[in-house]
């Protein structure tokens, strides 16, 4: 009997190895398996308007010249993300799949980094359960985009490593940790949100005469600083944009932003309850260990998208939930320090849901790789297969100019044309007051080369210009003229030639 009893442990401690050895090499498969996927769509989908004008300040002549651009200002982010694009330009091209390699590696860094600071607080099976959440939210989208979010995540997990992983009291932790929110806030402006998770926590704890941390006072002055220096753009966008930002600040944004971080959110709950019903029978009362300093920062992350609504409202304007991806690795790493304490003692339990969590995330990545068109912004993609369609047909008819209401649809078919310099875009009116797009495109005009026309310039044009999708406003103002409107298309797209 005494024999038995020596052998449990010794088998007990073989499973918990055999898991810890397996779940890294599942995290390591996983890694590659969304590496290959996300390169694999990156190559299938088509650039859409964030991206294009990524890559137009990108590409201008040098950095200074962007810099300049971005202050006057040609777009939103801060510069050193363009300054990556730039070097990967450089290298591999502006080919779809060259320049969004760095969200790629990104993404899966970010990802590695939160599986092991998850493994370090617990386990290596509830780390791959962070992986895996982290599958099951919008993260695997900006793997295979060009924009700054997928870096802007991956020094979001580093700074939490950094936070959770070292000593409190850690001059050079504090130091690492306040130049990785340095770098954070030059790719984007809404990195300063990840202070507060932490600023919360030591809040909670604080007695009177008591100091800041070393990592908070870093923090601080590592947010500080790049806003400072940024300040110019950053006050110049928010002048111009404010009023007509594409996603204004309401409460009903605010309510769906965490349905947006966890599209299937509450469903894969629902099946994870259902199942810890089902397998899980203690045969003796489970004492909970007290929430961690890591657990309770990770909770915390979900205020972010509070905080980011208060800055929103009462300055910005801006707010969308991209801008709180960075809150993902502390939801991801909390959810599984939660699961460790209170199913620690059970291998069934997590691990199903580590199953299912996974599951999810790779059912839904081979669905946008079977079907990488139908990731499709705001029908961008749509709209520009639906031009080029068109584009010979319009050349064979003579048209020298084709002139697009559409600003996102321009931009796509300036880049992708075999004759850019035929594509114009109309900005009459009140447009600029209306379109934050065409308010963008306009001033990138003074660094990027692209045609800009008003009604005058089209009745000088009239009979060379194809018109793509004319509002009818503008249309009515040319038949009053005493132009002849002949519907060249109406499918896939109206177009309308002048007489």
């Amino acid at each position: 009997m005494e024999a038995r009893q020596g052998a449990r442990p010794v088998e007990m401690k073989r499973t918990t190895n055999a898991v810890a050895t397996w779940s890294i090499v599942a995290a390591v498969v996983l890694a590659v398996f969304y590496f290959v996927t996300t390169l694999y769509i990156a190559a299938h989908r088509l650039f859409w308007f964030d991206e294009l004008l990524t890559l137009r300040v990108a590409g201008l002549p040098d950095i200074g010249t962007f810099l300049k651009a971005l202050a006057h200002p040609a777009d939103g982010m801060p510069p050193a993300y363009y300054v990556v694009v730039r070097l990967f330009e450089k290298v591999f091209g502006d080919g779809e799949v060259a320049v969004r390699v760095p969200s790629a590696l990104a993404m899966i860094a970010g990802m590695l980094i939160t599986f092991d600071c998850a493994r370090r607080l617990t386990d290596a099976l509830h780390g791959l359960i962070a992986f895996s959440i982290l599958t099951c939210s919008f993260l695997p989208y900006y793997g295979y985009e060009t924009r700054s979010y997928a870096i802007y995540f991956m020094l979001s997990a580093l700074a939490f490593w950094v936070w959770a992983s070292t000593k409190a009291d850690s001059k050079p932790a504090a130091v690492c940790f306040g130049a990785i929110l340095f770098v954070a806030v030059t790719m984007h402006y809404y990195a300063v949100l990840c202070l507060v998770p932490y600023a919360l926590w030591e809040l909670s704890r604080w007695r009177p005469w008591q100091k800041p941390s070393p990592k908070l006072i870093a923090g601080v002055v590592g947010v500080g600083l790049p806003v400072a220096l940024l300040a110019r753009m950053l006050v110049n966008y928010g002048r111009e944009f404010s009023p007509i930002f594409w996603s204004p600040t309401s409460i009903y944004q605010l309510r769906t932003v965490f349905s947006q971080l966890f599209p299937d959110g509450l469903f894969l709950l629902a099946l994870m309850i259902i199942w810890i019903a089902l397998v899980s029978v203690p045969d003796k009362p489970v004492v909970l260990q007290p929430m961690g300093a890591a657990e309770s920062a990770g909770w915390l992350c979900l205020s972010m998208p509070l905080a980011g609504f208060l800055i929103a409202l009462l300055k910005t304007k801006a707010f969308g939930s991209r801008y709180f991806v960075a809150a993902l690795p502390g939801i991801a790493i909390a959810a599984s320090c939660w699961l460790w304490r209170r199913f620690g003692n059970s291998v069934i339990v997590p691990l199903g849901i580590c199953a299912l969590l996974a599951a999810s995330g790779i059912a839904n990545q081979l669905v946008v790789v079977q079907h990488p068109e139908s990731v499709d912004p705001f029908g961008q993609h749509a709209e520009t297969r639906k031009y080029l369609k068109v584009e010979g047909a319009l050349r064979d008819d003579k048209k020298r100019f084709h002139l697009f209401e559409n600003p996102a649809l321009y931009l796509q078919a300036l880049h992708y044309s075999k004759r850019p310099e035929e594509c114009v875009l109309m900005i009459e009116g009140d447009d600029l007051q209306q379109s934050s797009m065409k308010h963008i495109e306009l001033n990138l005009t003074k660094y990027s080369r692209m045609q800009i026309w008003s009604l005058n310039d089209l009745r000088n044009h009239a009979r060379e210009t194809a018109w793509i999708e004319p509002k009818p406003a503008q249309l009515e103002a040319m038949k009053q003229a005493g132009y002849k409107v002949d519907v060249r298309f109406s499918g896939p797209m109206e177009v309308v030639y002048l007489q």
